[in-house]
């Protein structure tokens, strides 16, 4: 059923997965207006899906965790919302620090959107989708060489901000970050009890074909580079010893659809939902017809990660709800990257 007059606002338009949302909104009939940082973003977009102009309205904020970052979009009288998507957060590994560049960006780019929603969003607003992690869920510490009990949405990474910038580590700022945007925006519904609820969506890896501008190679989004095109880039010399920072995947088409799904479906109201398919390994992406690989070896000599219970996602989405496998995602991914690089004159 269309829906038909709903509007939403989204922020990050320009990123990997918030492109597939734009496309989901688009045909299913969404009013949406969506945040980029400047003009020629939004210009970008459009060149690569001139089909959204009719349906996409574009703002710009270019900083969106400045004080007061979204007040003037949620005042606008042609505001009126019923459903807020927030996408909008870094997700990259080379930087030079990592509070500056990765905790306060996710940080205070949640709380001051939930801010001006609540104060000028409006009594219409019903429900904020927030695109999580699920490295707010796992735990940064353990021992990857021994799989313990599979994570479910009860569980909390235990990293923190302070380990995070003491080490530097890229990794523990990108996940100390999200947990805590995440704590941030359940914290701000206990305490200012807004007529909004909240849904979370935690994936894991995300791969699959991309929607989202892209001038050059170097700025294929950080999950689609480490985990696929990397492998045929030249970037990787040791593939035997290789590593990954996660071994579970989900394909971006699926994360995509569960916002979708979340802003209407009642038993998504106040919950996190993680998203993750299966595996992805060095060894598994090596099979899928990239390179030969090992067939007997499925993970890195070492590794065994703790597995993760999704039956949550099922529940709440319901019949019909199913994840991409694996080949699936990375063929199409490597479709995708074969033909930007064709854009690219390479």
């Amino acid at each position: 059923m269309s829906p038909s007059g709903k509007r939403v606002f989204v922020t990050g338009a320009s990123g990997f997965i918030c492109s597939y949302i734009l496309k989901l909104l688009v045909e299913r009939g969404y009013q949406t207006v969506a945040s980029v940082r400047s003009p020629s973003k939004a210009e970008a977009i459009l060149a690569l899906h001139p089909t959204w102009k009719a349906s996409v309205e574009f703002v710009y904020v270019a900083d969106i965790a400045a004080p007061g970052a979204f007040d003037e979009i949620l005042k606008s009288e042609k505001a009126r919302f019923d459903y807020i998507i927030h996408t909008a957060s870094p997700v990259a590994f080379a930087v030079q620090d990592v509070k500056k560049d990765l905790i306060d960006p996710a940080v205070h780019g949640t709380t001051e959107l939930l801010k001006s929603v609540h104060k000028y969003g409006g009594p219409q607003v019903k429900r904020f989708v927030l695109l999580g992690s699920a490295v707010a869920v796992l735990d940064s510490y353990q021992d990857i060489t021994i799989a313990g009990k599979d994570y479910t949405e009860k569980d909390w990474n235990p990293v923190t901000e302070e380990e995070a910038v003491k080490t530097q580590s890229p990794v523990l700022g990108y996940n100390a970050g999200k947990k805590l945007a995440e704590q941030a925006a359940w914290d701000f519904l206990a305490v200012n009890k807004p007529v909004f609820d909240l849904t979370v969506i935690n994936p894991d890896i995300i791969i699959g074909p991309m929607l989202q501008p892209i001038d050059s190679p170097k700025h294929v989004n950080e999950t689609n580079a480490f985990a696929c095109y990397d492998f045929f880039n030249g970037k990787y010399k040791d593939v035997e010893n290789l590593r990954f920072p996660f071994y579970h995947f989900v394909d971006a088409r699926d994360v995509a659809m569960a916002h979708i799904l979340s802003l209407s479906e009642p038993k998504a109201s106040g919950q996190r939902i993680i998203l993750v398919a299966g595996l992805i390994t060095p060894q598994l992406v090596l099979h899928e017809r990239i390179e030969v690989g090992n067939p007997s070896q499925i993970l890195p000599v070492g590794v065994q990660p703790t597995g993760w219970d999704t039956s949550k996602s099922f529940e709440i989405f319901g019949k019909g709800w199913e994840y991409k496998g694996l080949e699936e995602s990375l063929v199409d991914t490597v479709t995708s990257l074969l033909e930007w690089e064709k854009k690219w004159g390479m």
